[in-house]
Order: structure tokens, then sequence, then C-alpha cells
């Protein structure tokens, strides 16, 4: 008896020590609120605003295994924006969550669907995104994005050809 007693003692201590995994997957954070926010101020054409999620050193990967600054990036949607007419996330089916990786790092990820409607030719593009962010002490440290561009660049191929063909027919 007095070994069984020793036993369930050793089994309870065990149990009672084990560790507890603190929660590694989030679907409400700061960090979210701050990716919310990230896309509202793209939506909303806010460059500045956008510009303010990175640290100054944060690395952005879209698509591409090579890192450009906030600036650059920010540059390039203010420029890449100017060709739409309308351009954003679709409000359903929008998923964010966090997680925190096994080495303690702060990743939030978001998928939704990016939709525009082209200036020159009145046509849309649905994308489906996926969006992965690092934070660190409240900034964006690094992000990568993925997406299939083809259905952007078949449109606006579309665009050069029709304008294409209107000079030829201004000036024959």
């Amino acid at each position: 008896m007095k070994t069984l007693s020793v036993l369930l003692l050793s089994l309870l201590l065990l149990w009672g020590c084990k560790e507890e995994k603190a929660d590694r997957y989030f679907s409400s954070s700061s960090e979210i609120d701050q990716a919310k926010a990230l896309i509202e101020d793209y939506e909303k054409g806010d460059w500045q605003a956008m510009k303010g999620h990175y640290a100054d050193t944060a690395k952005i990967y879209h698509n591409s295994t090579t890192a450009i600054t906030p600036s650059d990036f920010v540059s390039s949607f203010e420029q890449g924006t100017a060709i739409y007419q309308s351009y954003g996330f679709q409000d359903k089916d929008q998923y964010y969550e966090m997680i925190i990786d096994d080495k303690d790092e702060r990743w939030v990820n978001f998928w939704g669907n990016w939709e525009a409607t082209f200036k020159d030719k009145d046509t849309s593009v649905v994308v489906p995104v996926h969006v992965t962010l690092e934070f660190k002490d409240g900034k964006i440290v690094e992000e990568h994005a993925f997406y299939d561009s083809a259905p952007i660049m078949m449109v606006m191929n579309q665009i050069q050809s029709m304008k294409a063909m209107e000079q030829e027919e201004m000036n024959p």
C-alpha cells in the first residue's frame, strides 16, 4: 500500500509540475488590429499612415525572395494604384490570425480577396491574397505576400494593346 501511495503521489507531483504551454494562436490581438489598420490605410491610399506601420529596417517580400524597404514598397503602391478606378479587399471572407512561433516571434496572417477595377478598361479582377507580417515592438519588421499577378498583367496587356491600336488608327 505504501508503494502505491508513493507512486500516486509521484504521479500527482509530475502532473502538477507539467509545463503549461502558453497560447500560441489568437484570433484577436493588438498586432491583428494593426494589420487591419495597415490594410485600411492601403485601401484609403493613406501612404504616410501605411508607412508608419513599418519599422525603418523592415524587409518586405511580395511574390519575391528579394526584400524591399518600406519606403520603396509604399512608393510602388502609390504609383501602382493609379491605374485603378477602385481597389481594395472584399469585406467577405477576410481572415486574420496571430501566432507566436517556437522562436517567440509574433506573426499575423491575413487571407482575403483583393478586387480592382481598371480605369482604362472598366474591367474588374479578383485575386486571392495571403499576407504574413512579423511584429516586434509594435512595428512590422518583415512581410511576405503571395498572390497571382497574372490576371492583373493580362488586363494591363489588353489595355496596352487597345491603346496601341487606337494610336495606329489616329496615325495611319
